[in-house]
């Protein structure tokens, strides 16, 4: 069967011209029945005469029909005939009349039935053009709030939701070849720096920095899976010393700045700087922030991680002596993909990253910076009420 009788429109349109015809049929057909119906043949009296027969003197009844009589039914036969032809003509032409009405309603129909299905033609259309990494195309469908405006909608409701959930599926990607990116970094650098070791405490030292660098990531892989799952995972609410935290992250990126003959000097105090939050979380934002340092300061010179506690936070200052940053650029290089002139290899990610951990600690991250003075990156986050309360 041609696909044009499959479709809506062809329905739709033969469905309308049938209800016409079979309307139209009823409707010529119970005004020729009347018609009919009122067609009666004439009617010629006989009158009854009387006479008496002079021969035998006996009364006679004769029947006749006078002529007046008779010429009035001629002349309603010839009436009646004539409004029979008639009415067999207008059968005749009935019939073709209710064939073009059904030719007429039809191609109204196809008119009416196309115009009507405009919008679920345009819907048809961007769903075709909708492609498996491009979802951003709209229906946008305008007009009166009707059956075909609100499945418009609907569809650009569930295009919202599909391409929500395809930028959360491409941000879990960025965000964890991002995060990796750090931890295997010290790994091999670490692992190296054992490979070359000339003692067996050097060694330990940088296999024991390799191994926390692995527990680390796999504990980052569960959380990013977690992430991909449901959302944003959740934060683990716990007390975490900064003093030790800083220190752990110092150590670890010791050997990668070695390479580049940098210096990563932790200025901590001797007591803990306790906070309340989750410690594998602030560690990858201290991280993220001395990863970069170490990418872009000039070698030969140092990276300070400083702390200090306040009445109501802590704050951690980690400063370096490379390209520094635009005051123009401060808030737009929080933002996810913003990359400086000398990014280098960076993905844009890491310190909206930052800024994302820190604020969800409750506290706040700020860039003090210009161009060729270094960056200081500082983070302030709250202490526990019982601390200060």
């Amino acid at each position: 069967m041609p696909r044009i009788f499959q479709s809506i429109r062809f329905r739709l349109s033969l469905a309308f011209s049938l209800v016409v015809f079979s309307v139209g049929t009823m409707l010529v057909g119970g005004i020729y029945l009347y018609q009919v119906n009122q067609l009666d043949d004439p009617v010629i009296e006989i009158q009854t005469i009387t006479y008496e027969d002079r021969i035998t003197g006996r009364t006679i009844d004769v029947q006749a029909i006078m002529p007046e009589e008779a010429q009035r039914a001629i002349i309603e036969q010839i009436q009646v005939n004539s409004y029979r032809e008639a009415l067999n003509e207008l059968r005749k032409a009935s019939l073709g009349a209710l064939g073009l009405l059904f030719l007429i309603s039809f191609g109204t129909g196809w008119l009416f039935s196309g115009w009507t299905l405009r919008p679920v033609e345009r819907i048809t259309g961007v769903a075709r053009d909708i492609s498996a990494t491009d979802l951003s195309r709209r229906i946008g469908l305008r007009g009166p709030d009707d059956e075909l405006k609100q499945l418009s909608d609907t569809f650009d409701e569930m295009l919202d939701r599909l391409q929500g959930s395809f930028e959360d599926q491409r941000r879990f990607v960025q965000d964890a070849s991002h995060e990796l990116r750090n931890p295997l970094a010290v790994a091999r650098a670490n692992l190296e720096l054992a490979l070359e070791g000339d003692s067996e405490e050097e060694v330990r030292a940088a296999a024991e920095i390799a191994h926390r660098s692995t527990g680390r990531m796999t504990l980052l892989v569960e959380n990013l899976l977690q992430q991909a799952r449901a959302g944003v995972p959740e934060l683990e609410r716990g007390p975490v010393d900064l003093t030790r935290l800083v220190t752990e992250v110092a150590a670890d990126f010791a050997a990668p700045a070695a390479e580049r003959n940098l210096k990563v000097v932790p200025l901590v105090g001797t007591e803990p700087a306790i906070v309340l939050g989750d410690g594998s979380a602030l560690r990858r934002a201290i991280a993220n922030l001395v990863a970069n340092a170490v990418r872009l300061a000039p070698a030969s010179t140092s990276i300070t991680l400083e702390l200090v506690s306040a009445a109501d936070c802590v704050e951690l200052a980690v400063s370096d002596e490379g390209p520094g940053i635009a005051p123009k650029h401060h808030e737009a290089v929080f933002q996810r993909f913003w990359r400086g002139d000398n990014a280098g290899t960076g993905t844009g990610l890491g310190l909206s990253l930052v800024k994302l951990i820190v604020e969800r600690h409750g506290g706040s991250v700020t860039l003090r910076s210009d161009i060729d003075s270094g960056s200081t990156f500082t983070l302030r986050l709250p202490v526990p009420i019982e601390r200060h309360g």
